[in-house]
């Protein structure tokens, strides 16, 4: 929306001159150190002088539809989860600090990291639990327990709105995305874009270096030891594995990331790092092959390789005893015992 047109409509509204609410836009501005556009510290103001503005609301991309890797990604979502406040110290010996807010629109949800000075719209009360927010110019990016989380880096902004009659409460978003429903199945009848549990056996583990380097401060994965967010960095490790999971009607592609794969190696990334690949492979090897397990994860389809692949955010082993005495307890019903 021109932002001419909603400097005079503050200015009609208020019998304030143009000049002075121009000033207080840029003061706006100014304290939020340009986190936010001249538009969106307009609206600010407005709200601050008690004045209701026509909204700017371009729908954008959905949340659903953000893959990693995005640039210029827009989107209006609800806020229905906000962290806590971390504080750590940087490489270069300086105090750093982040805060995971997560929005959803009805169609996904998503983790938004706010580094330093933007936790300034946190402590400022700029957006809380509930509110309506727009994000603009983000980049998306893979994470490990959201899916993709998108991050304002240098360009990108984050707009509180007025509320958004098209989308779903915060008590809705926050149950629908940590208790989402796991449907029990072969393997042979998963298909993409589910969350499934499979019981399978592995039968083969790819061959790989297992590892890869993440920013020690941000966990997200760099490009050489550069970090989108925190430039040069020395790299630490995260580990990741693949292999076949096979339950006689079928075999799938399984991957696990992070804290997921060690747990089921039993081997942390720091220790892996020490081997050679050769090494590393034998150790893997002997932890989980001809094993089974039972797995659970959304499952996608890898259009590079034309395949089904799950990425698996929790396992469990199997019990003889326990699995022994389920198949005694379904019998039993089944013949009315």
């Amino acid at each position: 929306m021109e932002f001419d047109f909603l400097v005079s409509e503050v200015v009609s509204k208020s019998n304030v001159k143009k000049d002075d609410i121009l000033s207080l836009v840029d003061k706006k501005y100014t304290e939020m150190e340009n986190l936010i556009t001249k538009e969106g510290a307009l609206y600010l103001v407005a709200k601050e002088m008690n004045i209701e503005l026509p909204e700017n609301k371009t729908p954008g991309t959905p949340i659903r539809n953000i893959v990693p890797g995005m640039r210029n990604v827009n989107f209006i979502g609800r806020v229905f989860k906000i962290s806590k406040t971390t504080e750590f110290k940087k490489a270069n010996g300086n105090a750093g600090r982040v805060a995971n807010i997560f929005i959803g629109d009805g169609t996904g949800v998503t983790r938004v990291p706010l580094w330093d000075d933007q936790v300034k719209m946190l402590e400022e009360n700029m957006i809380s639990i509930g509110d309506t927010v727009q994000l603009s110019n983000g980049l998306s990016r893979e994470n490990s327990f959201v899916g993709v989380e998108v991050t304002l880096g240098k360009f990108g902004t984050l707009t509180p709105l007025e509320d958004y009659a098209d989308l779903p409460s915060a008590e809705s978003l926050l149950k629908g995305s940590f208790s989402f429903s796991v449907e029990k199945t072969n393997i042979s009848d998963v298909v993409a874009g589910g969350n499934f549990e499979i019981k399978g056996v592995v039968s083969q583990l790819f061959r790989g270096n297992f590892l890869f380097t993440v920013c020690p401060m941000c966990g997200s994965k760099l490009e050489n030891t550069k970090c989108t967010e925190h430039g040069e960095v020395a790299p630490s490790y995260a580990m990741v594995i693949s292999f076949i999971a096979d339950d006689g009607t079928g075999d799938l592609r399984c991957v696990l990331f992070r804290n997921t794969a060690e747990k089921l190696c039993n081997m942390s990334a720091e220790e892996l790092s020490k081997m050679d690949p050769d090494k590393r492979y034998s150790i893997l090897s002997d932890s989980i092959l001809g094993k089974e397990f039972i797995f659970a994860g959304k499952v996608k389809k890898n259009d590079m390789y034309d395949r089904m692949e799950m990425m698996v955010n929790d396992f469990k082993d199997i019990n003889p005893l326990e699995e022994s005495k389920k198949l005694v307890n379904e019998i039993e019903l089944m013949v009315g015992v």
